[in-house]
């Protein structure tokens, strides 16, 4: 079966399936057997057409390397072998669904969260699709269980609502390693600083900062810019490329003030010095910001204690005087 003949029966079986079932309910008799068998050969052959393909999982380059260097060892469902078939269609239609938009912010957000397993957004998008599958499979069974009839609604509300679980889970392990990334930026300049006033250079002073602590996020992403740096990247170029990985705006500022100084002679080390002072006022700003805020907005629910207080105490009494009289 070649490949001008599997695309021929994907885009004409599903045509031919809805023409066979709309028959099948107009016509009785014989046609019901004929049309049962056409129906039953024409989704034979769809799913031939798509499972007989070699359908070979490649995983993306970045996880193989990392694979192959010892970086990650857990096997994720893109290595099983029974779940290929399954996994290796739903990576097609992530391939070919054109969602540039959506695409490009998976990309990004995977990059912030860390790069988990070394995901690509289309490896992303089908291990979202197979969990929302699982769930309306799921939620499908539960629904036949109770009621006895299957719901094409309950498949459909769990298929998407487990692929916006699986997103949502994405965004907010994006979101707390930017957090811990930004608590950990104005300690990691101080240091970067002192060593650079101590006679270090720019590369020495950063390795310093890296040697402990190795799984903070922040550090892992200064070893990727030194390995940059080490690959023959310059330093503004693996700079640039640290403020993209990061989505965080204090450490972009942070590069442009750096990329400035090497432009016009200052001295890097009481820039980052500078910087990291900055950062600190900033962030007790935000500190009385939130404080203040917090202050306004626990009076809500003072008030309605104090109310819950008052209506305790005095609600006898204002029962009484309701119904004719305080004595």
């Amino acid at each position: 079966m070649n490949r001008q003949l599997r695309t021929v029966l994907l885009i004409l079986l599903p045509s031919t399936a809805v023409i066979a079932a709309v028959a099948y309910v107009l016509v009785a008799g014989l046609w019901m057997i004929v049309l049962s068998a056409g129906i039953f050969l024409s989704v034979s052959m769809g799913l031939a057409a798509i499972f007989s393909q070699p359908g070979e999982i490649r995983m993306s380059a970045q996880r193989a390397a990392a694979l192959a260097t010892g970086h990650i060892d857990r096997r994720t469902v893109f290595e099983q072998q029974w779940l290929r078939p399954i996994v290796w269609v739903l990576l097609v239609i992530s391939h070919r669904a054109s969602l540039p938009r959506g695409k490009d912010w998976l990309r990004r957000t995977l990059v912030a969260a860390g790069s988990p397993n070394y995901y690509t957004p289309e490896e992303y998008l089908a291990l979202s699709m197979l969990a929302g599958l699982m769930l309306g499979a799921l939620l499908t069974m539960v629904n036949f269980a109770v009621y006895q009839q299957f719901s094409l609604i309950a498949f459909a509300g769990g298929l998407a609502v487990g692929v916006a679980m699986t997103l949502a889970q994405l965004h907010e392990k994006a979101a707390r390693r930017i957090r811990q990334i930004s608590k950990r930026v104005p300690y990691a300049l101080d240091l970067i600083a002192l060593a650079m006033g101590a006679g270090a250079t720019f590369t020495e002073a950063v390795k310093t900062v890296v040697r402990e602590q190795s799984d903070d996020p922040f550090n892992v992403e200064l070893r990727t810019m030194l390995a940059e740096m080490e690959l023959g990247t310059t330093r503004r170029k693996a700079l640039m490329n640290l403020a993209d990985r990061v989505p965080l705006d204090p450490l972009r500022s942070i590069i442009a003030s750096v990329v400035q100084s090497e432009d016009l002679g200052t001295p890097l080390g009481d820039v980052l010095h500078d910087q990291a002072t900055l950062l600190r006022q900033q962030r007790s700003v935000r500190a009385e910001n939130a404080a203040a805020v917090a202050s306004v907005r626990i009076l809500v629910p003072c008030l309605l204690l104090v109310m819950a207080v008052i209506l305790t105490v005095f609600g006898p009494m204002i029962l009484r005087i309701f119904r004719g009289g305080l004595f």
